[in-house]
């Protein structure tokens, strides 16, 4: 072989070998989007700048990352507050904020009519510039904000136990479907239910709103739930995550849980992933004290909590903690309003309960300035929000 030949070759080889490892160089540096498991990234090089485009895989997240691009940070905040719908001029304070959702409570049914119950909901929602979650604690038996009241329904919905007991797995069904589509007739699209709570007696805080002490009937009763509320295109919420078990009551104080967290692998967070293969649309963590887990952190507020359901658990959904106003949350912040929104979304909820909006919002925006919260987590929480919003049809997709 000529000696020219061989230089040839060995140039060739060279600029072969760069370009490979330029290939995989670049491939290695491509970063998956966090809230997607199927995202791309396209790379459009210039001689003067080098762009890197995102483009996204599934269409309804690419639509939500769009929206989120073209918002503001108090608006993106906004999306991430679920409150109670003021007593005085929601309308008009509902334009204002531009919140994700609202939760009713007894005080907006009691002196009320589906009638102006449908026209109120439905002036919220125009007054909303992207759709509001309109959600409600309806979860049958003891608590019942709505069908309470006998001008909406002859007949308060029963606990789930009753209906199991009345006519079986059938009857938790239909209870389910029935309570979606009484719902949305009324304009509320969320229900804070079912509770997936697992007690371990009668004289425990939460057996009253339990179906059962034993995990595997709570887990079936959960599945089946969640999967009949899905089919009437109803946002459901599993609660309180990790689990009660024989915990006191977080609303008047902090309660502290001494159980091992394989105990709770074992028992409590079963029905918790019963509800999230149904394709539950939230879940949310209540303000309990797991110390084997996260000592002397409440679950709303450990990030180690957070990231335990999205990297063990696999759940991809929305995330919010219970009301913030509750003594077992205030307690741990020693009562910072501000704060106690904060360390809520530093933890990794995606919305919150909140109380006193105007500090919290105001906390959250500067804890975002300040550089203590990253903007892109906040953009990742707002863009579940939306896809929730666009795959349940109150967001049109495009």
């Amino acid at each position: 072989m000529k000696k020219s030949t061989k230089i040839i070759i060995s140039v060739l080889a060279v600029i072969l070998v760069g370009a490979i490892f330029f290939d995989v160089a670049f491939i290695n540096n491509t970063k998956l989007s966090k809230s997607s498991k199927e995202n791309t990234t396209v790379s459009q090089t210039t001689q003067s700048e080098q762009t890197t485009e995102p483009i996204y895989s599934d269409p309804i997240e690419a639509q939500a990352r769009e929206m989120v691009k073209n918002m503001t940070l108090y608006e993106k905040v906004g999306q991430m507050l679920l409150y109670y719908i003021p007593k005085e001029e929601p309308l008009k304070k509902i334009a204002r904020w531009q919140f994700g959702g609202y939760i009713l409570f007894s005080r907006n049914f009691e002196n009320s009519t589906p009638a102006q119950t449908r026209v109120e909901i439905g002036e919220y929602q125009k007054a909303s510039k992207i759709p509001a979650f309109m959600a409600v604690d309806e979860e049958g038996g003891g608590v019942n904000r709505v069908s309470q009241f006998s001008q909406y329904r002859s007949e308060p919905f029963h606990a789930g136990i009753t209906n199991y007991q009345k006519g079986g797995w059938q009857a938790v069904i239909d209870d389910a479907k029935d309570k979606s589509k009484f719902l949305l007739d009324l304009g509320i699209n969320t229900v804070l239910a079912p509770d997936a709570d697992v007690p371990y007696s009668r004289s425990d805080y939460i057996y009253s709103r339990a179906f059962s002490t034993d995990a595997n009937a709570v887990s079936e009763y959960v599945s089946k739930t969640v999967s009949a509320m899905k089919e009437e295109n109803f946002l459901s919420c599993v609660k309180h995550f990790p689990g009660y078990g024989n915990n006191t009551n977080t609303h008047t104080g902090s309660s502290v849980d001494t159980r091992s967290w394989d105990s709770f692998k074992e028992r409590d967070l079963l029905p918790f992933e019963a509800g999230m293969k149904a394709g539950v649309a939230f879940v949310m963590v209540s303000h309990n004290i797991i110390d084997d887990f996260d000592k002397g952190v409440p679950a709303s507020l450990s990030k180690k909590m957070h990231e335990y359901i999205r990297n063990d658990m696999n759940y991809d959904g929305i995330i919010v903690c219970d009301g913030l106003g509750m003594s077992g949350v205030k307690e741990y912040v020693g009562g910072d309003k501000g704060e106690v929104a904060v360390a809520a979304v530093i933890a990794g909820n995606d919305m919150l309960c909140a109380t006193d909006v105007g500090v919290q919002l105001r906390a959250i925006v500067k804890a975002v300035n300040d550089g203590r919260i990253e903007l892109s987590q906040i953009e990742d929480s707002v863009t579940r929000i939306l896809m929730t919003k666009i795959n349940y049809g109150l967001i049109e997709k495009e």
